[in-house]
């Protein structure tokens, strides 16, 4: 059955109840996206609960709209003390609304306005964060201090996940957001971000690294790297000077002390993904002055998936979130090549993605190809038509690296692979 968007106009003040289960003390905040309120539960246990004011948008952006603020209940379900968790999802007047825990304590800029902060303590949790989510198969898009929690324990958390996902282009965003939300989003954005490539649409995890190295350096000097951003007319200056990779290195003269962060910040704010840090671990090794922490590892939710044996490709961002595909059956069926790609009532794969809202995943996008004598599956961008190898227009990544040619890379568990928007985590033996 189709899902009703319909949705009536829900505008709590305080002292008022959500679905008679939470008093409304007070707004937290309001954007274009969601209103989020501290709100109270019988016990008066404090919590964050944010709305999607459905009843302001137009029927045609309401169903995008309600997957994503679903994908964003999910994504806080990945179990990280460095996440702000989803404790429950529902509705209030045809609305969609999020239960997180609060955090007390303010966001980042609280934290260092304070003084005396602990940056690579700081800088771990943010990485922290981060690994979470991309270990789940999740890029959060608009890494930056407001969306840096603290807790009450102290922690820093990542939040707002309503933009995590993976499209480069942001049409649709700036449908969604108001200026000032482009405008200030725009500061920690990374260069393919800004300006995509005609053809390339998929963001990789490296794009919250660079992200980080934005934010590394307000914390650390209380501006931005690439200049100035006061005004609309600085705008394209600043995306120019981070397209070129000129970020100010002149701070480290007048505070010497932060010298031994360069080499954090050279590693986070290059220009191209592909000679950025590539993946979290590489940041975290770089990091100064930490002292030794013990390993965190997220975990996710369970699909059920009941994997005695071989690996299981796992939709962890997309339209059919949760869904499995187990490799194991294919060797089953003596099946040892299997195709992928965008569903179409024209060619058939053995693997058919939906991707109704984007055209990011190519009808014949990627190829697996199992090895009985070394009992392990190759991956690669691309399949055979008509005699002749054709690869995908957007590209096929695993862990942030592009597949090229016929190139075959051997899948192990935790691989995540990037085809457009989808995300898929390999797991299993």
């Amino acid at each position: 059955m189709a899902e009703n968007y319909f949705a009536e106009k829900c505008d709590f003040k305080a002292g008022e109840y959500v679905n008679r289960r939470y008093r409304v003390e007070k707004t937290l905040g309001e954007g274009s996206f969601g209103m989020v309120f501290k709100v109270l539960d019988a016990r008066d246990q404090p919590y964050a609960l944010k709305i999607l004011p459905l009843w302001k948008r137009t029927t045609e952006e309401r169903a995008e709209l309600v997957q994503r603020f679903k994908m964003e209940f999910e994504t806080g379900r990945i179990n990280s003390p460095y996440l702000v968790h989803s404790i429950e999802y529902e509705k209030v007047k045809g609305n969609p609304y999020i239960v997180m825990e609060y955090c007390q304590k303010g966001n980042l800029y609280t934290l260092v306005e304070k003084g005396s902060p602990n940056y690579p303590r700081i800088a771990c949790e943010i990485l922290y964060g981060l690994q979470a989510l991309h270990q789940s198969g999740k890029v959060h898009r608009d890494l930056k201090p407001e969306n840096i929690l603290v807790k009450s324990d102290g922690k820093v958390a990542l939040s707002d996940f309503g933009t995590t996902g993976a499209i480069a282009d942001i049409p649709f965003w700036k449908k969604v957001f108001n200026k000032v939300d482009i405008f200030g989003t725009f500061a920690y954005m990374a260069p393919e971000q800004t300006r995509p490539k005609k053809a390339k649409a998929t963001v990789l995890p490296t794009t919250d690294i660079f992200s980080f190295g934005v934010v590394l350096y307000e914390i650390l000097f209380h501006e931005l790297p690439f200049g100035k951003l006061e005004s609309e007319a600085d705008l394209e200056p600043y995306v120019d000077r981070a397209v070129n990779g000129r970020w100010n290195r002149d701070k480290f003269r007048e505070k010497p002390h932060l010298r031994h962060w360069e080499t954090v910040l050279d590693g986070c704010l290059v220009p191209k993904y592909e000679n950025r840090y590539q993946n979290v671990e590489e940041v975290l090794a770089h990091i100064p002055n930490v002292q030794e922490q013990p390993r965190v590892v997220a975990s996710v939710p369970d699909f059920n998936t009941n994997v005695s044996k071989g690996l299981v490709l796992k939709v962890m961002q997309g339209e059919e979130y949760g869904k499995c595909y187990n490799l194991n059956d294919y060797i089953q069926k003596d099946i040892y090549l299997v195709t992928g790609g965008r569903y179409s009532k024209h060619i058939q794969n053995n693997i058919s993605i939906k991707d109704f809202n984007t055209s990011y995943i190519s009808r014949r996008h990627f190829s697996l190809e199992y090895n009985p004598m070394q009992q392990s599956w190759y991956m690669r961008d691309g399949q055979f038509c008509d005699g002749k190898w054709e690869n995908s227009l957007n590209g096929t990544y695993i862990n942030s690296r592009e597949l090229h040619g016929l190139e075959g890379v051997k899948l192990k568990a935790g691989d995540i692979i990037s085809i457009g928007e989808v995300k898929l985590r390999v797991e299993g033996a």
